[in-house]
Order: C-alpha cells, then sequence, then structure tokens
C-alpha cells in the first residue's frame, strides 16, 4: 500500500510551495489538495512510523519544538487568529500532525468545517498558487 507522506518525503509528489522546514527527523510542507486552506500545514518524520509512541525520544523531543514553532510561522506570516495543531485521519499511516490556521474573518473551527476543507468544498479553499505563496511566507516568517 502506498504512502502519501512517504511519496511527498520521497519527491514524487510535491506540495505547494515546496518543503517550508527541514531537520533531521522532520519535514513541515503545505498541504495538498484538496485540503488546501492557506497556511494548512503538515508535519511529519522521515521515517514512516505509525504510530506516536513508536517514534524514538529524539523524534518525541524534537517535535513538540517543530510543532510550536510551525504554529508560531503560520501566525505571524498569515495574520491567523488561531492556530490548531492536531492529528486527526487514517487515509495514510504515516504519522503526521496538522497545523490548522483559523483567520479572523473565519467562523470557529468546527468538525463540520473541517470536513467541508478536507473536501475542498469550503469558501476557504485556495488554489496551489495561493498555498505556494503562504508557504514561501510562512519559510520567511521560520527563519
Amino acid at each position: 500500500m502506498s504512502c502519501l507522506a512517504c511519496d511527498v518525503l520521497a519527491g514524487r509528489i510535491q506540495p505547494p510551495g515546496g518543503t517550508i522546514y527541514e531537520e533531521e527527523c522532520w519535514v513541515v510542507d503545505h498541504s495538498i489538495s484538496p485540503v488546501a486552506l492557506r497556511g494548512w500545514l503538515i508535519v511529519k518524520p522521515r521515517r514512516h512510523v505509525e504510530n506516536f509512541g513508536e517514534l524514538t525520544e529524539d523524534e518525541a523531543v524534537r517535535f513538540g519544538s517543530i510543532s510550536r514553532s510551525a504554529a508560531a510561522a503560520v501566525q505571524k506570516a498569515l495574520r491567523a487568529e488561531r492556530v490548531y495543531v492536531c492529528s486527526f485521519g487514517e487515509e495514510w499511516r504515516h504519522v503526521h500532525v496538522h497545523v490548522v490556521p483559523r483567520y479572523p474573518e473565519m467562523e470557529p473551527l468546527s468538525w463540520q468545517l473541517l470536513g467541508e476543507m478536507w473536501s475542498g468544498a469550503s469558501k476557504w479553499s485556495c488554489s496551489d498558487k495561493e498555498a505556494a505563496a503562504a508557504a514561501g511566507a510562512i519559510r520567511e516568517a521560520w527563519s
């Protein structure tokens, strides 16, 4: 069975705007379509691991710092009112965390709104070009 995260890490699939941040254990990039909310990031370990409990001590320690930095960069670059960091979905089993911004003009984040965004049926969806621009702004804010 193919793993979307592993395909992205191997370069077979390109996220909009390319890699935002990478280090020894973790990689951060913009989500790919149809999850196209501007600034929705995916944080994933470089190695294929299916459960958080299987992370090495080093991976687990670095995870907190990278997730915090990703949320801070999204907030700074895109002026998000709130930034949520959460893990959900089993479409692909590779451990990954979603960094999801909520902008001031958006209604409060709910499972219904997430479902709409996930399906690409949300008014908050953006194009790959807009996602790539957001990735560039986040990368710059991270520096």
